[in-house]
């Protein structure tokens, strides 16, 4: 049997990446060996399945220093339960660094595969490895065709190689939703985060000459911030808070369209999901979403921060001037991207990694 790795610095919580990494345990792992590692404490939300491991925090505060700890975790675990065929060096870029210490270290021949989860730029920005620190690894699974092209330009500066596989997100596709009715409901769903700018969304609530009533699904940090911003701008009757929601979208089965606003995004899965049920997608042009969004088709997209812009938008959807696409083709559209096709191409990748060590 093939034992796969998926190696984290961080401790699982409840989020996008930890939802992934559970669907990569349930459908990988009874052809393969798909073991679990994260570098600090968080494996709750893996309760019930096997081959999972975290360790103590690492407190260093160098990231150097936390790096070469994180070596010598790695290296410890597999001189008790053994080597890997395949290390998936998840999260921060600097992983690969990690993986690819340890398997120089202990003399030995795994292939190391970078996934990461949000644009690499912004890990960069946070000091935690760029496309640089990703060269050393064997191949690149890819939730954005953006992501893709900076390895690939990395590499190309340095007179290397790169294999990238782009294969976006696994997304679980929803209940189809036929009809929703005679309504002006929209909604958002996500992390209620700065990054989010959902204040732009209610800002062009509050701009548009037509009414529209939003559904709000998430909980965070800005939430009490926005709050307030619907209270000073008196949309309390327009704007439903509706929390942290474990299906978000049983709430928002009369929502004409998702509206998100943010700065920046990895996949963008919320997107993916809202199209599967069938809604018209409206966001700003963010990484990953653009690769499956297709103005004239299945959404529209506005510029970050336009408020102004997105107003424009809901009042032309209100008065007719632009519509609402059709929901068979919006749920059409994201089919390439559903748990089966995913998890095809990924078994793909794996094979082609062993069959390559083997040779």
């Amino acid at each position: 049997m093939i034992t796969v790795d998926i190696l984290s610095p961080t401790g699982g919580r409840n989020g996008g990446i930890e939802n992934v990494i559970k669907l990569w345990k349930q459908n990988l792992g009874q052809e393969y060996k798909v073991r679990v590692i994260h570098m600090s404490p968080g494996m709750k939300y893996l309760d019930g399945f096997d081959e999972i491991y975290a360790f103590d925090e690492c407190n260093e505060p160098d990231i150097k220093e936390k790096l070469t700890h994180y070596a010598r975790n790695y290296a410890g675990f597999i001189n008790l339960y053994g080597a890997p065929q395949i290390c998936v060096a998840t999260n921060w870029p600097a992983m690969c660094l990690v993986a690819d210490a340890v398997r120089k270290s202990q003399g030995l021949s795994f292939k190391v595969i970078s996934w990461v989860h949000s644009g690499i730029m912004e890990y960069k920005k946070a000091g935690l490895g760029g496309c640089e620190e990703m060269l050393c690894a064997d191949g690149h699974i890819c939730i954005s065709s953006a992501n893709a092209d900076a390895i690939m330009a990395a590499a190309d500066e340095y007179g290397l190689e790169a294999v990238t596989y782009t294969v976006g997100n696994p997304v679980v596709m929803q209940e189809f939703v036929e009809d929703p009715g005679e309504t002006n409901t929209i909604c958002y769903v996500g992390r209620l985060q700065e990054v989010k700018r959902v204040d732009i969304i209610l800002e062009a609530l509050y701009r548009a000459k037509h009414k529209w009533k939003l559904k709000i699904v998430g909980s965070g940090e800005e939430e009490e911030e926005l709050k307030a911003i619907c209270a000073y701008l008196k949309q309390e009757e327009q704007v439903e808070f509706l929390g942290w929601q474990d299906n978000p979208w049983e709430c928002c089965k009369d929502c004409m369209a998702l509206v998100a606003a943010s700065e920046y995004e990895g996949f963008m899965l919320t997107g993916a999901e809202a199209l599967s049920l069938g809604m018209t997608v409206i966001s700003t042009p963010v990484d990953g979403l653009v690769d499956y969004l297709r103005p004239g088709v299945n959404g529209y997209l506005f510029k970050q921060e336009d408020a102004v812009g997105l107003a424009q938008l809901l009042d032309f959807l209100a008065e007719g001037k632009a519509s609402f696409y059709d929901r068979v083709q919006c749920r059409r559209s994201i089919e390439d991207y559903s748990v089966d096709r995913y998890f095809d191409k990924i078994r793909q990748i794996i094979r082609d990694l062993v069959e390559e060590n083997e040779i």
